[in-house]
């Protein structure tokens, strides 16, 4: 029997929707893949014996008392056990200092850091770049002196001295501060650093969109053979021979 026309438009619209969805999702599908591969390629080769994604060395210079970065912003909104444990990664700040000059880093909050240096003239770091290294300035001017940063007790976590220095620091929410200066407070900073990141979610987050664009990709499949199917039936119907009523 041949199908109704009003059949046959149903469908070819069916058909037309299951082939224009199974494309959609074939094309999001491919997309989470790349992505995915991507954080597991970087995961497994881009991080240092530590197990962080780090910059190379850059020397930075000012000579001002202090390079400051003061604008990380952990949102506060998110559930307490978001910010345990490490679970949103771990900075690390990397300095060499020198014997003339040994080098202090440190971690606070924006609100302590920003007490400390009051009035202190200061190199604000705008933006940062990671690959190369490469950091843009504005300079807050001052006339004070600052006392030495290590007889400080409002930081969070700080190193420094001669030679290498490393400071690490598990995100925590609040407003937070990194400061790079001479370890007896003086002007005229200038040391090689290097920035790190650690961030145990990146290996998970790669793996869930790899098997999540796994799944669309089979749903694209069966989107589109379903079409195509639709479609070699309906041309079936069309051609049948038909049985005329009398």
């Amino acid at each position: 029997m041949n199908t109704s026309l009003p059949e046959r438009t149903t469908r070819t619209a069916g058909r037309t929707t299951a082939i224009a969805a199974g494309t959609f999702l074939g094309a999001l599908a491919v997309t989470l893949v790349a992505v995915g591969g991507a954080l597991l390629a970087m995961h497994s080769s881009k991080r240092d014996a530590d197990g962080f994604y780090s910059t190379g060395q850059k020397t930075l210079a000012t000579p001002t008392h202090a390079m400051v970065a003061d604008k990380i912003d952990v949102g506060g909104d998110g559930p307490g056990w978001l910010f345990s444990k490490s679970r949103l990664g771990t900075i690390r700040v990397t300095a060499r200092g020198t014997s003339a000059k040994p080098v202090f880093i440190g971690i606070a909050r924006t609100a302590q850091v920003n007490a400390y240096l009051h009035g202190v003239a200061q190199d604000e770091i705008t933006d940062l770049e990671v690959d190369p290294l490469a950091v843009a300035y504005h300079r807050r001017p001052g006339t004070a002196t600052p006392s030495a940063p290590g007889g400080q007790t409002f930081w969070a976590s700080r190193a420094g001295g001669t030679g290498h220095a490393s400071v690490t620091w598990p995100v925590q929410k609040g407003n937070w501060a990194v400061v790079v200066m001479n370890a007896d407070g003086t002007a005229g900073v200038q040391a090689p650093v290097s920035v790190g990141a650690k961030a145990g979610f990146l290996v998970w987050l790669g793996a869930g969109l790899l098997g999540f664009g796994a799944v669309l990709a089979g749903g694209a499949v069966a989107c589109i053979f379903g079409g195509r199917r639709t479609s070699r039936e309906s041309l079936a119907d069309a051609g049948a021979p038909g049985i005329v009523a009398p």
